[in-house]
């Protein structure tokens, strides 16, 4: 099985709705070729997020439609999948990655259910001056430290990204999503952070692997079909 996410980027409609709407086309077109483990995640709650936690939403996020991932037993029949989605977005961005379980999510849905709480998504690139092997060495230490920097998270999933499947999917190496079991949690520094000498450890840490000009970040709301 092949793991592929794609990014709806530029949105065609209104966000009420907009889960059913893309679900209504793109999960019975993954299912007659093969998917499993589906999600969907919308941004429903960016202006919630950025009233009450502006940090949380980094880059470009306000043009994030939505984010749909999947497995399939071969990349080779993504064009079905690839139609369905297009007609949601105004760019479409897909890719190909390898995940790394870290800490297994604890919700098992089904049925287009919502993941209870937030989920943090977040794609990025390495800093030019870093070499590719020092990339994924320091993005393995910051994966152990984010586990005191975010004590009440409850699941954290990386993934590296192999290579782009679509022409407009721009250049990025890794993408992360963590769930945190509510948004009073996600949105409250005092409970998003640990140890403050955590924290402060952290910021110097992420220049060593993470480029920040270009990444995206932000809260979503997640919905799933296995």
């Amino acid at each position: 099985m092949e793991k592929l996410i794609y990014v709806l980027s530029g949105a065609t409609d209104e966000v009420e709705g907009r889960v059913d709407r893309i679900a209504a086309d793109v999960v019975p077109a993954a299912r007659e070729v093969g998917a499993e483990r589906m999600a969907l995640l919308l941004p429903d709650e960016f202006e919630t997020i950025g009233d009450r936690a502006p940090a949380r939403l980094m880059g470009d996020f306000g043009r994030i439609a939505a984010i749909f991932e999947c497995w399939l037993p071969t990349l080779d029949d993504r064009p079905a999948i690839e139609s369905a989605l297009a007609k949601h977005a105004e760019t479409l961005w897909g890719y190909l990655v390898t995940e790394s379980t870290m800490d297994p999510c604890p919700h098992d849905l089904d049925g287009g259910a919502r993941v209870p709480g937030i989920s943090q998504w977040t794609i990025n690139d390495k800093p030019e001056s870093v070499a590719l092997d020092d990339f994924y060495r320091e993005w393995a230490v910051h994966s152990e430290i984010s586990f005191d920097l975010h004590p009440e998270r409850e699941s954290y999933i990386r993934n590296a990204i192999v290579r782009a499947l679509t022409p407009d999917a721009p250049r990025y190496l890794g993408i992360v999503i963590e769930r945190f079991p509510s948004l009073d949690v996600f949105v409250d520094d005092a409970r998003y952070f640990g140890d403050p000498a955590v924290t402060k450890k952290m910021i110097e840490h992420t220049p060593t692997f993470y480029e920040f000009q270009g990444a995206i970040s932000g809260g979503f709301s997640e919905f799933r079909w296995r």
